[in-house]
């Protein structure tokens, strides 16, 4: 009888010990209760000319003050999806102590990106690098997903321009819709390391058309397509569609340019 009235007794010191077990050294919860930032990423640099893509691979790191994570020899993305990487923000530090490093190199330890960022916990980013190693001029775009719902019938998207306009005799890109009809853009001006902002649509097929900016009657350069499902969030990169042989001129465009359309994670 003694063991059934010392049960109520003893419940809150065993809940007391769970909670304890999921905290971490800090007191601040560790395990599978941690909050954390996590970053997607996607590597869109080029090589022209050289002879494999395994000078395209890069070992990316995420680091704060506390912890880091890593993934190595990524290379170049097409349609399978990225490594996260995650690390824990102090939100209670104001000051520029709870920023991070997000850096990016070669298989020879040479430095493709080098970014100090401002994350939040319980947030996804994207990051997407892009450049050609032939001229040296790497970089990376680091950018907050929209985690909110989407309706079952529909799906949001944004473009990630990681095509430099002028290899393709364009001073900017401008997107819209294959079916929209010419002027009807819904980005304009867009340049490498920007992205459209996010857009709705009905879920299903989606086909851009990439535009010159600028010339009246419009100059398109390329059509490209893919399935969006229904309920999700899309990054949509434009990239090319062969990172050692990258289009150079406009009549390389058509051809030459490619969409991958990357479904955010859901929580």
């Amino acid at each position: 009888m003694m063991k059934f009235l010392l049960l109520p007794m003893l419940l809150p010191f065993l809940m007391a010990m769970t909670m304890s077990g999921c905290e971490d050294e800090d007191g601040d919860g560790g395990g599978r209760f941690r909050s954390e930032a996590t970053i997607h990423y996607y590597n869109q640099i080029t090589s022209q000319g050289a002879a494999d893509e395994n000078n395209l691979t890069a070992n990316i790191t995420l680091e704060n003050e506390d912890e880091s994570d890593s993934a190595t020899g990524i290379g170049y993305s097409r349609e399978s999806e990225g490594p996260e990487l995650s690390v824990r923000i102090d939100d209670t530090n104001d000051n520029e102590d709870n920023s991070v490093s997000f850096e990016g190199v070669n298989p020879n330890g040479g430095q493709l990106f080098r970014e100090r960022l401002r994350l939040a916990n319980d947030t996804r980013y994207t990051a997407v690098s892009y450049g050609d190693t032939s001229t040296g001029n790497t970089d990376a775009l680091v950018i907050q997903q929209d985690q909110s719902d989407v309706e079952s019938g529909s799906s949001r998207f944004r473009v990630i321009n990681t095509v430099d306009p002028d290899n393709v005799g364009a001073f900017s890109f401008d997107l819209r819709y294959n079916d929209a009809g010419s002027g009807n853009y819904f980005a304009s001006d867009l340049d490498r390391g920007e992205d459209s902002g996010y857009q709705t649509t009905n879920a299903g097929g989606l086909n851009l058309v990439v535009v010159s900016n600028g010339y009246s009657p419009e100059r398109v350069l390329a059509r490209m397509d893919c399935s969006l499902s229904g309920g999700r969030a899309y990054d949509v990169i434009l990239a090319a569609s062969d990172p050692l042989n990258p289009p150079l001129t406009e009549g390389e465009a058509e051809d030459g340019l490619v969409i991958y359309c990357h479904p955010h994670e859901r929580d």
